[in-house]
């Protein structure tokens, strides 16, 4: 992730949940007995989605498109 995805989220803090809830989605099963013991999305899935998103997983995901699908998220989750 980069500083600008990062900065663009924390300024918002009505999506810090939500960012926190697709964080843990995104995690692979069992995270937290692997180093570094962190929730780190698994890079398979992350690349998969961009692919699906961008139609190129090499694409980088700008803070626009990430901070509109946590908007999306947070009015379209339970």
């Amino acid at each position: 992730m980069s500083l600008d995805v990062f900065f663009a989220v924390a300024v918002r803090p009505w999506l810090w949940v939500t960012a926190v809830g697709a964080m843990f989605a995104l995690a692979p099963r069992l995270w937290w007995k692997r180093r570094p013991y962190l929730p780190i999305p698994d890079r398979e899935v992350v690349g998969w989605r961009k692919a699906t998103a961008y139609g190129s997983s090499s694409t980088n995901m700008t803070a626009e498109d990430v901070v509109s699908y946590l908007t999306w998220r947070r009015t379209n989750t339970v």
